[in-house]
């Protein structure tokens, strides 16, 4: 997390500096960050794992 640029809209950054997402106060949650996280890095891989829900973790049904 990046709060230095913008302490108003903290940053979810990549390793090498690419903002992900930017939060609110209100929705800058862990569930929130977290969700954001797994969205970017399962559309940055070449094979996203479509058998799992990136959040949970858990198998379709």
């Amino acid at each position: 997390m990046d709060l230095a640029s913008d302490p108003d809209a903290p940053a979810l950054r990549r390793p090498d500096g690419a903002v992900v997402a930017r939060f609110s106060a209100r929705g800058m949650t862990e569930a929130a960050i977290e969700r954001e996280a797994w969205e970017d890095l399962l559309y940055m891989t070449d094979e996203p794992r479509r058998d799992r829900n990136p959040v949970t973790g858990s198998r379709p049904t």
